[in-house]
């Protein structure tokens, strides 16, 4: 075996594998068995042969070849999909991005009808918008706000801005020059005389509070208990005396409790009074007592004796 035929092999093989490696990494399996399937697209641009096919993010296959119909303005791609994955009449081959290199893939999607495809028959297409188709919301959403936005300019102009802010501009003239006509010199010292007031009485205040505190500290340091104690001695002395006087104990006790020496009392002031009667009116009765008989005392009755 010459060296050349050796190299050759070698380049053969080595060629083979890289192939089946690069197909391997990007799932597709070659020694598996496939069926292949045609799609139409108005352009594939990106799309180049064993780029996958995806069914459900699984790969399932792989793009195999292309075919241009130049009078029909379409392309004919061919799709190697392994036999054991079931594609049915209302499937979709939906030509998509593959990452964001770039790359392109086919997105097999499942349709309503359970019916299978025979193998060579063609499949329904479609073609993913992209970037474009998932900013078509915003750009509704942005036109509609840029429309709201030319009305609220346009009502902007139709208004008279002018006219508003020349008015905005004499009020504030207007408030400027009254703030300045205003004499306000005179409250200011008012005030300044009224927080003198308030400083000085604080000041007093101060003292009160001084005072106070010292009147409290002195209430503080007096005994109290003591006093307190020599009040309850006072007070059990006043109810013994109390109770003295209320019962027929003692002279007091007697004379405030017993009939007979208030009816003697009584008594004895009946008889002085009628005794100063007897002075006033006879005089001469105890002027010279000694000097007369007793019958001859023009006061005194003797019908008593």
């Amino acid at each position: 075996m010459s060296k050349e035929f050796k190299i050759g092999l070698l380049t053969i093989v080595a060629g083979a594998l890289l192939y089946y490696g690069f197909n391997f990494l990007r799932g597709t399996n070659l020694f598996s068995p496939a069926e292949t399937y045609y799609v139409v697209y108005r352009n594939v641009a990106g799309l180049n042969i064993s780029n996958p096919v995806y069914f459900n993010g699984l790969p399932v296959g792989r793009v195999s070849g292309f075919k241009l119909d130049q009078s029909a303005s379409r392309i004919i791609v061919s799709l190697d999909i392994d036999e054991t994955v079931f594609v049915g009449k209302s499937d979709t081959a939906k030509l998509a991005n593959d990452g964001l290199l770039g790359g392109k893939a086919i997105i097999l999607k499942q349709g309503p009808l359970a019916e299978a495809i025979e193998a060579g028959d063609t499949l329904y297409s479609q073609i993913d918008g992209g970037l474009l188709d998932d900013f078509k919301p915003v750009a509704a959403n942005l036109e509609t706000t840029i429309i709201k936005i030319n009305t609220l300019l346009d009502n902007l102009n139709s208004t008279d801005l002018k006219g508003v802010v020349d008015t905005l501009k004499y009020s504030i003239g207007t408030l400027t020059a009254k703030a300045r006509r205003l004499d306000l010199q005179e409250p200011v010292h008012n005030l300044n005389e009224l927080l003198e007031s308030f400083k000085a009485r604080s000041e007093q205040l101060d003292g009160v509070l001084a005072s106070s505190k010292s009147l409290i500290d002195s209430l503080n340091s007096l005994p109290l208990d003591e006093t307190l104690a020599s009040m309850n001695k006072s007070m059990e002395s006043i109810n013994e005396l109390m109770a003295s006087l209320q019962s027929d104990k003692g002279t007091i006790g007697k004379l405030m409790n017993n009939d007979s020496v208030y009816n003697s009392l009584n008594k004895l002031l009946v008889d002085l009074d009628e005794l100063a009667i007897h002075f006033n009116n006879y005089p001469k009765d105890f002027m010279k007592p000694l000097g007369r008989k007793s019958k001859k005392l023009k006061g005194v009755s003797q019908e008593g004796n």
